[in-house]
């Protein structure tokens, strides 16, 4: 059932529980209009017979923990939703998603591409929780699984750039699941496990803080719930892998979800849903063949920063053992019942058996759970991890719960799947966890788990000035030695170069405990002008070699401008940094020499970015853009103004005041430098620059312009509708806008085939 709804944006604050993807403020936020937009519904499924499946599948080890019905559909831009041109030259598709009395909904995407500068949100319709902003990077295959958002309803949202006009992109939704099986408190099932669970953050659980960071919830298939955990591989680099269950899943890797972090903070529940980080998107690497280990190995594609999980996560990814010798205790961390993160314990040897309808030996860990802790479905792919911390297996299934503490559970040994006879990589861990061939049995977590007593690191410090032009003939720069060992140091020797140049060498002397860090100043060096490469490299710690020379080394590349003029951008943001960037041009506008933003958004206090340069005698243009086409003017319940300000010596060269905060999409500062005086006139008249003020206004509008001569301004309501058009000449003009009701309003200013257009709000 289709039918057009009226929803009402307004500018308001983001509450969110979850982060899936890298934030920010969807578009429709800068809104007041109502709109009518369509709303699709699916029926409520025969949730009858969903749980008599449910009880002949829930802890059987055979498929994921289902807690929804998956509704296929496949809605795209192009045959559902309502699009919307906005102010600034873009588009807004809308669309609400509802499942008939669903606990929760949640909404995977097929054949989508995201333009660079489009985005793509989905979101509660109170607002408060957000989800997103997606992009290209978070797509697979054109596949991404979004959170469950508690309710019956989700909207998706897609913006689409001005400059992207004619490279729209598309969304497509492949499903909607409804959530059958959630408590009634926020997201799926929060304090739904079995009372006798114990949080991951108990006393009994406080040693194992690293080994709870590399455990994930996993929503496989759109509709089911189980548990994985990061693991390490030898090349010791981070690599986004996940090992779980086979029965977690065979398909739609591409829009599984990864939830991080989703824990009580401490022993007891919390009142309400804790916070959580979340990952989309994944491609299989390894599964074992049918009835013998339950192993699967993925890894993760969506979301990444520099090739893996962002370390705003807090990850790490666990160290295992393949050597099958059997630990003297194990324990387990997981999420029963799809609920926050638990650990459970086996205080006594794990047994080798064979079970769970496994036909090879010797298949399985058998445990039975200790100090009053279970296990249940939701848990399965959850690691098992040895007493020293190292995966060794993976849950395949069992009878443990709540009320039968005694029955023990069963777990794929990482030692039979590591490379069984007749593997190949699609079926095996060794290809994937062993890539240097290195034949280790077993291996630590990553970052290490086991630090070594002498390792010293080197990085640029605190005050590095070996970046970029440097104007001057000198540079000092500045490093910084961090203790990652286990052992006190006090003596570094680093050695240097300039190139070209020749090698120099500097001894620090002093006392670092493990995990501390100092600041050492190099001997202030003389340049002439030119460009440089600076190399740094510690070559001994307390007279010995380092143990770890992975990061001994740093280098940079810079130039030397001995007449070279220092410069300083103040930049104050409204409370949309998202929407601001800039660029240094050179005065043909034909090279980027810096260049900045967007910023995160910031409703509380203001933003001030300070930007220095050294430049040589000439002229440049400072070019700020605003994606949404309102300058640094705030609006809606943002109060803050932003302004911009280019000094010399304490001399202001070019700015924009709060007064000229609201310049549109774009405004161009030129400036010169000593003698040079290229016609700064031409910078200027190059393009219309138009500014609004007061801004909101209760009766007066006034426009300023940066040429002369006629324009044709025009008034238009915020349904698009034009309600006047007037000519105006000279380079103001003012207008009384009292009569208007209150809300948001659109000027358009042309001039020839130059086009500017701002909003205003009527208060």
């Amino acid at each position: 059932m289709k039918t057009a709804i009226s929803l009402f944006f307004f500018f308001w604050a983001i509450l969110s529980f979850a982060q899936q993807g890298d934030g920010g403020t969807p578009m429709s936020s800068k809104f007041a209009f109502d709109p009518e937009i369509l709303r699709v519904s699916f029926p409520q499924p025969d949730l009858e017979t969903l749980a008599l499946e449910d009880e002949q599948n829930d802890g059987k080890g055979i498929a994921p923990w289902r807690f929804g019905f998956v509704n296929p559909c496949q809605m795209n831009t192009s045959n559902s939703g309502t699009w919307f041109n906005i102010p600034n030259g873009g588009k807004l598709w809308l669309l609400e998603l509802q499942c008939e009395n669903a606990l929760t909904v949640n909404v995977t995407f097929q054949n989508s591409r995201i333009p660079e500068g489009n985005q793509l949100f989905v979101y509660h319709p109170n607002r408060q929780f957000v989800l997103g902003k997606f992009t290209q990077n978070h797509l697979v295959d054109g596949q991404l699984g979004a959170e469950l958002i508690q309710g019956d309803r989700a909207i998706v949202e897609y913006y689409v750039s001005p400059e992207n006009s004619d490279n729209p992109g598309q969304i497509e939704i492949a499903s909607i699941t409804h959530g059958y099986r959630t408590a009634s408190d926020f997201d799926r099932a929060f304090g739904t496990s079995g009372s006798c669970n114990m949080n991951v953050n108990c006393p009994d659980g406080v040693p194992y803080q690293n080994q709870r960071n590399s455990v994930v919830m996993l929503v496989s298939g759109s509709s089911g719930f189980c548990t994985g955990a990061l693991i390490n591989n030898t090349a010791n680099d981070g690599k986004p892998y996940v090992l779980t269950a086979r029965h977690c899943g065979s398909s739609g890797f591409a829009n599984w979800i990864f939830r991080f972090n989703w824990q009580a903070t401490a022993c007891t529940n919390p009142g309400s849903s804790p916070t959580f980080q979340s990952l989309s998107g994944s491609v299989n690497r390894a599964g074992s063949n049918n009835n013998t280990f339950d192993m699967r190995l993925v890894e993760i594609t969506g979301g990444l920063e520099n090739g893996t999980v962002p370390a705003s996560y807090n990850p790490f990814f666990a160290g295992w053992d393949n050597s099958g010798a059997v630990p003297p205790s194990t324990f387990c961390i997981h999420h029963p019942d799809g609920d926050i993160k638990k650990i459970s314990f086996d205080d006594n040897p794990a047994v080798i058996t064979q079970a769970m309808g496994s036909t090879v030996a010797n298949s399985v860990w058998q445990v039975s759970w200790d100090r009053n802790t279970t296990t249940e479905p939701g848990s399965s792919g959850s690691p098992l991890f040895d007493n020293t911390g190292k995966i060794i297996g993976q849950l395949w299934g069992g009878g443990a719960s709540c009320t039968n503490l005694s029955s023990p559970d069963y777990y794929g040994r990482v030692a039979m799947s590591w490379n069984p006879a007749g593997s190949t990589s699609a079926t095996q861990l060794k290809f994937w966890l062993d890539p240097d061939n290195s034949g280790v049995t077993s291996m630590n977590g990553y970052p290490n788990d086991n630090p070594i007593a002498l390792d010293a690191s080197l990085a640029q410090g605190d005050n590095w000035p070996l970046t970029g032009t440097i104007c001057g003939t000198s540079a000092t720069p500045t490093l910084k030695i961090t203790n990652l060992g286990s052992e006190t140091i006090t003596a570094v020797t680093i050695s240097y170069t300039y190139t070209p140049g020749g090698t120099q060498q500097f001894n620090w002397t002093g006392s670092l405990g493990s995990g501390q860090s100092t600041n050492v100043q190099l001997p202030m060096q003389t340049f002439t002008n030119g460009s440089y490469t600076f190399n740094a490299n510690i070559t001994a710690v307390n007279g010995q070699t380092d143990e770890n020379t992975n990061n001994n080394a740093t280098s940079s590349n810079f130039s030397i401008l001995s007449n070279g003029y220092n410069l300083n951008m103040e930049l104050k943001l409204d409370c949309y940094g998202s929407e601001i960037s800039w660029r240094l041009l050179n005065q043909n506008q034909n090279q980027t020499l810096s260049n900045g933003g967007p910023y995160q958004d910031n409703f509380t206090t203001q933003t001030i970015i300070n930007q220095n340069w050294c430049l040589a005698e000439a002229c440049y243009v400072l070019e700020i853009n605003d994606s949404f086409g309102d300058g640094l003017s705030g609006g809606g319940t943002c109060q803050l103004l932003g302004s911009l300000q280019i000094t010399e010596s304490g001399a202001v060269l070019n700015q924009i005041t709060s007064a000229q905060a609201n310049f549109g999409n774009q405004k161009k500062l030129p400036f010169c430098l000593g003698s040079a005086t290229n016609s700064l006139e031409n910078y200027a008249l190059e393009s219309l620059e138009v500014s609004l003020f007061p801004n909101p206004t209760q009766g007066s509008l006034n426009l300023e312009f940066n040429q002369s001569g006629t324009k044709i301004i025009r008034l238009i309501s915020p349904l698009g509708a034009e309600i006047f058009s007037a000519e105006a000449s000279g380079t103001s003009w003012s207008h009384d806008a009292s009569h208007l009701a209150q809300g948001l309003y659109l000027v358009q200013v042309q001039s020839g085939d130059q086009q500017q257009t701002l909003r205003f709000i009527k208060q």
